[in-house]
């Protein structure tokens, strides 16, 4: 094209033009070899790349989060957002309104007569956290959200969501149980050093610091509570598609009939670990309570062995509810 323009304006074929129409072919011919001109050096493979062009960005394995840190950060991201789900939620708002009011047994024991005679401060503390705090709101709180950290998921659509990232389903499983652990254990060692600070301060500020072992073991009788009961109820959200039935029949049952009656069926239950824990650990402690023959040996395990024991029966629990979902279809 460049050429046929330049034999077309050479000065032979000039001479017989005007000015005027020289000037405009010599315009549209330095126009049309511009544009020539632009379309070659675009085409060209040694071209270089305009100043306003961007540059390509190949990804780099610096760029990438390595392994550690892509888990850590799937860990902290999924632990984070139960812990919210369950601490922000109506009913555990409403339970914690319930444990708030329950501190008045406290104030009420104190200005009682029977605070003088009878029980000691502690009697009825280890009373209260074991019977009505373990044997109830423990037990029934953890089924509550136990359950839901599968069906809740399945339920709002989540879960397929979350098994379509490149994430292991097993990690969804622990990264869920261990939010619910620390949400359900926040939920209740307020409620618990509270009643041990108010029926403590009956004896003066020296059995507050005197008795902090049995404020230690009623707090751990309470974790081992949560995780035993937390992964029991997980597994049995991953064998049924509704679990609150049979869920339910295994607190009334299993935990609150069969685990206070004599023999070694109760051995059985999660309410025997707990006792067994608190028990014997305090009877290791030598506390008062246990010399005085109050709380007389329970199983055979040492507090210590019974937490590992705790520990891992959990664990257990959780591969088994893992093997159950692994190839679970929940769209």
């Amino acid at each position: 094209m460049i050429k046929e323009i330049k034999n077309f304006t050479n000065k032979s074929s000039m001479k017989g033009m005007g000015k005027d129409t020289k000037n405009k072919i010599g315009k549209e011919t330095k126009k049309q070899m511009g544009k020539d001109a632009k379309t070659k050096s675009n085409t060209s493979p040694s071209a270089k790349p305009s100043s306003t062009s961007r540059p390509s960005v190949k990804a780099s394995p610096n760029n990438r989060p390595s392994g550690k840190d892509a888990y850590l950060n799937r860990a902290i991201g999924m632990i984070s957002i139960t812990v919210r789900s369950i601490l922000l939620d109506r009913k555990t708002m409403a339970v914690g309104a319930i444990l708030l009011l329950l501190l008045v047994i406290p104030l009420v024991w104190l200005r009682s007569p029977a605070s003088d005679e009878g029980d000691t401060a502690m009697d009825m503390f280890m009373g209260l956290t074991v019977m009505l705090y373990l044997q109830f709101f423990v037990l029934y709180v953890c089924f509550l959200y136990g359950t839901g950290l599968i069906t809740s998921e399945v339920d709002d659509r989540t879960m397929t969501y979350l098994i379509s990232r490149p994430i292991n389903r097993l990690e969804i499983l622990v990264y869920k149980y261990l939010g619910y652990v620390f949400s359900i254990f926040s939920i209740f060692a307020i409620p618990v050093i509270l009643n041990y600070l108010l029926f403590a301060q009956h004896g003066g500020a020296g059995d507050i610091v005197d008795n902090l072992d049995i404020l230690a073991f009623a707090l751990g009788g309470v974790f081992i509570g949560i995780m035993l009961w937390g992964a029991l109820f997980m597994l049995m959200a991953s064998v049924f598609k509704n679990p609150l039935m049979p869920g339910f029949l295994y607190c009334i049952f299993w935990e609150n009939l069969i685990g206070n009656l004599p023999g070694n069926i109760p051995k059985a239950t999660i309410t025997y670990q707990i006792r067994t824990f608190i028990i014997n650990g305090l009877k290791a402690m030598k506390n008062l309570l246990t010399e005085s023959g109050d709380l007389p040996p329970h199983g055979s395990l040492s507090a210590g062995w019974t937490f590992v024991q705790a520990i891992l029966i959990s664990a257990v629990f959780i591969f088994m509810a893992w093997m159950l979902v692994k190839e679970k279809d929940f769209n």
